[in-house]
């Protein structure tokens, strides 16, 4: 998820993640519906009391769980397009370090599907915030590059790239249409 190595956790914070850990690999295993507190606290190597003084359900589990990858993957993408690189290079590098990771997490699950639906309608709040600020990385990065509307222009890549990662198919090909969509958008900026 994020490269914590350099921080000293409070117990709180490393049971926490601990939890996260653990339930990436249980509701990719299980899905959302079959996953139970149970399934979750023996995952994590803690007692459900425990669990449930950290999260009160499996829903507030995969909202701190969602929320910890969508901020790792928009830093991710931050770093992967930074000023001054050129837009087709930049752009794509940005999209994919935002959600090639997502993408080969619902791949590899057979419950990858029902994890999304859910998944959007737990965290539809956390969703919107991360691609808001995406959004306006794009904008900054477009508008520096000189391209016009670069609003218009960074509200399309966004749903565009959306449309790419849900439609599934083969990593590949995912990567490879990324990076066409990135080199139309670098032609017209």
């Amino acid at each position: 998820m994020s490269n914590m190595s350099n921080i000293e956790l409070t117990p709180d914070a490393q049971r926490r993640a601990r939890v996260r850990e653990a339930a990436l690999d249980v509701f990719a295993r299980y899905g959302f519906r079959r996953t139970s507190m149970a399934d979750l606290a023996a995952a994590a190597g803690m007692s459900r009391p425990a669990l449930y003084l950290l999260h009160p359900n499996k829903a507030a589990v995969f909202a701190d769980l969602a929320g910890a990858m969508l901020e790792a993957s928009f830093a991710a993408a931050v770093a992967a397009w930074p000023p001054g690189t050129p837009v087709g290079q930049g752009l794509a590098a940005a999209l994919l370090a935002k959600d090639l990771g997502l993408f080969r997490l619902l791949a590899a699950s057979p419950h990858g599907a029902e994890i999304l639906s859910e998944g959007t309608a737990l965290t539809m709040d956390l969703h919107a915030d991360i691609e808001a600020r995406f959004r306006a990385l794009l904008i900054e990065r477009l508008s520096a590059a000189g391209a016009g509307d670069a609003p218009a222009l960074a509200r399309m890549v966004t749903k565009a790239a959306d449309g790419l990662k849900h439609a599934g198919g083969r990593e590949a090909d995912y990567v490879a249409d990324i990076n066409r969509l990135a080199a139309l958008v670098a032609r017209s900026a």
